[in-house]
C-alpha cells in the first residue's frame, strides 16, 4: 500500500540500468543496506563518513560541505552512499528528463558527481549540458564518466565562488537538491501553533534568503538564464515552512510556474518520502495557467495507521465498533471464517478491522477525509482468492503481523500536518495538561495531553509546521503522561 502518493510518472527501465552501471544497487530496506555497507567500506571510511557528516551540519559549513561531497565522489564510497538514494534518482530523473527535449542548452547547478547529468546527456544527444559543482573530486569524478561513456555533449566546471558571476547563456538551468542547502532551516515560521498561515513580512523573508545563501544563487543563475528561460528545480521544500519560503524568493524574482509544482514520492531503503515539490518556472508571463499556491500540500495516505493484536483489539472497542458502515465475510482454507468492518468514530476517525477465526486482528485507521481509503479495500477484499487475501493482510499490516505486542504501542499516530485536522475533530477533548513555549520572536511550541471520549490523546505542535498526535486506549494514560513529561523537559532544555 502506497502511502506517499507517488506522482512521478513511471521511472524508466533505461535509467535504472543507467545507475546499476555507476555500481548503485537498490536495497528495500535497512538491514540489507548497512549491512553491504559494512562489508564494502573499511572501519576507516564508516568513521571518516561520520565525521563529515557531523561536520557539514546539514549543508551550512561551506568548506565542510566540499569536504563530505569530496569524499562521497570516489569508489568505493560513491556506489555506497549514493545506491541510500537509487529511487530518488529513478524518480527525479524521471521527471526532468522528458521537460528537457525542447531546450537547446542546460546548465545544471550542484552537479554533484554528474550522475544525473550524464543520463540527461545521454538521452538527449542534440542538446548541450554544463555541469557546474564546487566539489573538484565530484567534477573529475564527473568528467571521467561523461568521457568513459563518449558524451560530446556535456562539460563539467567547478566553481570556487558562487558570488562570481557565471559564463555562456541558458534556456534551461536546473537545480536538484542544491539551491536550498540549509537543510536544517526550518523556513518561515506561522504565526501560532493553532495554524499554519504566514505574515508577509519582507524584511524576514530577506534576511532568511541571506542567511541561505539563495540570494547568491538565484542572482548568479538568473544573470545566465535567457529571457524566455526556465528553470527547473527540485528541492527539500516539502516542510510547508521551506516550501512557502522558496516560493516567496522565486516570486520575488518575477518567476511563476509555467506547469503544476509536482511533489515527488520516492523510498530511501524502504521507508517512503514525499520531498520537492518540483518547479517549473520562467519570467515569462503566460496568463490564467498557473500561480503561486501556499496551501498545503497532502500525500494521500498520510494519515493512514495500523496496529495489530492487542493493541488492535483494545482500540476497536474503545472506538465502539457499532458505528459501523459495511461489512464483508469469507471462508479462508487455513485463517477460518474472515470479516473486514468498517466505519467512522464522532467524525473524527475511519476506521477499518480485519478478524479471522486463527487470531489475527488488523485494525486501519485514517482521518475521517480519508475514509474512501478504507472503503476502497473493503471493496477490493469482496473478491479475493485465498492466496490474494493472505497478500493483501501482508500488504496492510506487513512486518506487525509477526511483532510482538508492546503495551507502549501507539493505537493511532502521527506526524505530519494532518494531524492538526484529526486534533481538532476529536470530540470531548478534556485537557489534562497543556504548557505553550515562546521565544520571543513570535515562534511556539505547544505541548497537552488529555482525553477525548474514551481515548487518551498526546498533541505536540509548532509554529515550524511540526504536529504529533498520539492516541491510546484508557490503559495508555500513565504511558503519554510520562511522554508528556519527558516533551516538557525537553522544550524547557538544560536547567
Amino acid at each position: 500500500m502506497d502511502s506517499g502518493g507517488n506522482i512521478c510518472q513511471e521511472p524508466d527501465k533505461t535509467l535504472v540500468q543507467y545507475l546499476r552501471s555507476w555500481g548503485l544497487r537498490e536495497f528495500h530496506d535497512e538491514a540489507s543496506y548497512y549491512e553491504w555497507q559494512r562489508n564494502t567500506l573499511s572501519q576507516q571510511d564508516l568513521q571518516d563518513l561520520h565525521a563529515l557528516v557531523e561536520q557539514r551540519q546539514g549543508g551550512e559549513h561551506v568548506d565542510a560541505d566540499i569536504r563530505f561531497y569530496d569524499f562521497l565522489a570516489t569508489q568505493p564510497i560513491l556506489s555506497v552512499i549514493y545506491s541510500q538514494r537509487f529511487d530518488y534518482f529513478v524518480k527525479v530523473g524521471s521527471l526532468i528528463s522528458p521537460r528537457l527535449s525542447s531546450t537547446t542548452h542546460v546548465l545544471d547547478f550542484g552537479c554533484g558527481v554528474g550522475l544525473l547529468t550524464c543520463w540527461f546527456a545521454q538521452q538527449h544527444p542534440h542538446i548541450q549540458f554544463v555541469g557546474i559543482d564546487r566539489s573538484t573530486r565530484s567534477i573529475t569524478t564527473a568528467r571521467n564518466e561523461a568521457e568513459k561513456r563518449q558524451l560530446l555533449n556535456v562539460q563539467f566546471h567547478v566553481i570556487q565562488d558562487e558570488i562570481i558571476a557565471l559564463d555562456g547563456s541558458y534556456d534551461c538551468i536546473l537545480s536538484t537538491q542544491a539551491l536550498l542547502q540549509s537543510e536544517r532551516e526550518p523556513g518561515l515560521p506561522s504565526l501560532n501553533w493553532r495554524t499554519f498561515e504566514r505574515t508577509d513580512d519582507r524584511s524576514q523573508q530577506d534576511a532568511l534568503e541571506v542567511r541561505t545563501g539563495l540570494t547568491i544563487r538565484l542572482k548568479a543563475l538568473l544573470n545566465v538564464l535567457t529571457p524566455a528561460g526556465r528553470l527547473l528545480c527540485f528541492e527539500k521544500t516539502w516542510n510547508p515552512g521551506r516550501r512557502i519560503f522558496f516560493q516567496r524568493a522565486l516570486s520575488g524574482r518575477r518567476l511563476i510556474p509555467i506547469s503544476e509544482p509536482l511533489p515527488c514520492s520516492y523510498y530511501e531503503l524502504g521507508e517512503m518520502r514525499v520531498d520537492g515539490p518540483l518547479y517549473e518556472v520562467s519570467r515569462v508571463t503566460v496568463p490564467g495557467l498557473f500561480a503561486w499556491n501556499e496551501d498545503h500540500f497532502y500525500s494521500e495516505g498520510e494519515t493512514l495507521y495500523r496496529c495489530v493484536g492487542s493493541t488492535a483489539v483494545h482500540m476497536s472497542k474503545e472506538l465502539d465498533i457499532s458505528q459501523l458502515q459495511e461489512t464483508v465475510r469469507g471462508q479462508h482454507a487455513i485463517l477460518g471464517s474472515w470479516s473486514f468492518r468498517c466505519g467512522v468514530w464522532e467524525d473524527a476517525l475511519a476506521w477499518g478491522l480485519c478478524e479471522t477465526d486463527s487470531g489475527f486482528r488488523g485494525l486501519l485507521l485514517a482521518s475521517e477525509g480519508e475514509k474512501d481509503l478504507i472503503v476502497e479495500l473493503l471493496k477490493k477484499v469482496r473478491h479475493l482468492s485465498d492466496s490474494d487475501f493472505e497478500e493483501w493482510i501482508q500488504d496492510c499490516w506487513g512486518h506487525l503481523c509477526d511483532d510482538p505486542q508492546n503495551p507502549s504501542t501507539p493505537a493511532y499516530e502521527n506526524h505530519c500536518s494532518s494531524a492538526q485536522a484529526i486534533y481538532e475533530a476529536l470530540p470531548q477533548k478534556n485537557i489534562q495538561h497543556e504548557s505553550t513555549f515562546k521565544d520571543g520572536k513570535g515562534r511556539e511550541m505547544h505541548i497537552e495531553v488529555g482525553r477525548t471520549n474514551t481515548l487518551q490523546y498526546f498533541y505536540w505542535a509548532n509554529t515550524f509546521d511540526q504536529r504529533q498526535l498520539v492516541l491510546m486506549h484508557t490503559s495508555g494514560a500513565e504511558i503519554l503522561h510520562e511522554y508528556y513529561q519527558e516533551s516538557l523537559e525537553a522544550a524547557r532544555g538544560p536547567s
